[in-house]
């Protein structure tokens, strides 16, 4: 059995899904999975997006349990080992290292991680063999796993389970269409919550002088590239990203798993610094596809020491720190 956290929306959530499947996978596809979304209560009742992603796409069966996993599902030595680590927290809190306990943890199947913490290495003796991960019957994971590292080799998987369930909308059908038959860019603006004030000074990268200057590459790049917008502020994208080529806009109303598809059916991408069009332009399966993004993920150099999900192929714009 693996059990799993859930935290975030639902890009983040893809990236704890991918790290799960690959251990199923590792483990010859035979356990069970268990997840917890009582994580996502924690945010503002009604912030979209925070909900479980997964009853809308086709991905492996799998039980909701919200009760402590550890203390749910853990063997006696990971129950004694998780029981410890929260009676040293509360003794000696201000210098309590959460971090050497999780490395320990890794070698007892509780894959634990700092939020910011997406370093592969702690994990490699397990995710390649070199601790045989059957010596745990049950595995229980909390952590975001921002990094391909974690589920490299699995990308057919990912593609087909990260799909919706449903049809695409009969309202959308002719912009389908439109989408197949050109060379479209998806281009993702994620504004919204990066502009609040308590998470610009981590998020808030991509401005408009980036999307500007990502869309004249693209240009250089893609024969009469036509420009498909998703947006969380579609007004201000119409409003203020005026372009001289072909665009078309996302349509309101949409229910989330729609959008993911329209965006992974664009053949190249103009990224954010978010999740969600991190997978759309992963799941997109046109191989030469080309994706445009921010040089750095987060608007904070310290987090950016951490950051994975840049990759070599993406054509990078240099992008300031605001």
């Amino acid at each position: 059995m693996i059990c799993n956290y859930f935290s975030g929306r639902t890009g983040n959530q893809m990236f704890q899904y991918a790290f799960v499947r690959k251990l199923r996978e590792i483990r010859e596809n035979k356990d069970s999975l268990i997840f917890n979304f009582s994580l996502l209560s924690q945010h503002k009742a009604g912030e979209k997006d925070y909900k479980d992603t997964f009853e809308d796409f086709n991905i492996v069966p799998y039980t909701i349990n919200n009760s402590n996993l550890v203390l749910k599902f853990g063997s006696f030595r990971q129950k004694f080992l998780y029981f410890v680590f929260q009676l040293e927290a509360r003794i000696l809190r201000k210098f309590f290292n959460k971090s050497k306990w999780f490395r320990r943890f890794s070698k007892e199947g509780l894959l634990f991680s700092e939020y910011n913490n997406h370093n592969y290495a702690q994990y490699a003796p397990l995710m390649e063999g070199r601790i045989p991960t059957r010596s745990f019957e049950n595995l229980i994971v909390y952590g975001k796993f921002e990094n391909p590292e974690f589920f490299q080799g699995i990308k057919p998987i990912l593609q087909q389970e990260f799909t919706p369930k449903y049809p695409p909308l009969d309202s959308n059908k002719e912009l389908y269409n439109i989408i197949k038959q050109n060379n479209t860019v998806c281009v993702h603006v994620r504004r919204g919550d990066f502009l609040s004030d308590e998470f610009r000074k981590d998020f808030y990268v991509c401005d408009e002088d980036y999307y500007h200057k990502a869309i004249e590459l693209i240009k250089q790049k893609v024969e009469n590239p036509l420009f498909f917008f998703c947006s969380n502020d579609i007004n201000w994208v119409r409003n203020t990203l005026k372009i001289d080529s072909s665009c078309y806009y996302e349509p309101e109303g949409n229910p989330l798993w729609e959008t993911f598809r329209m965006m992974y059916t664009c053949k190249h991408f103009v990224i954010s610094n978010s999740t969600l069009s991190w997978w759309a332009q992963y799941v997109c399966k046109n191989e030469s596809k080309i994706v445009v993004s921010p040089d750095h993920w987060y608007n904070n150099p310290e987090m950016n020491e951490n950051a994975r999900l840049i990759q070599p192929e993406f054509i990078k714009v240099e992008t300031s720190y605001h």
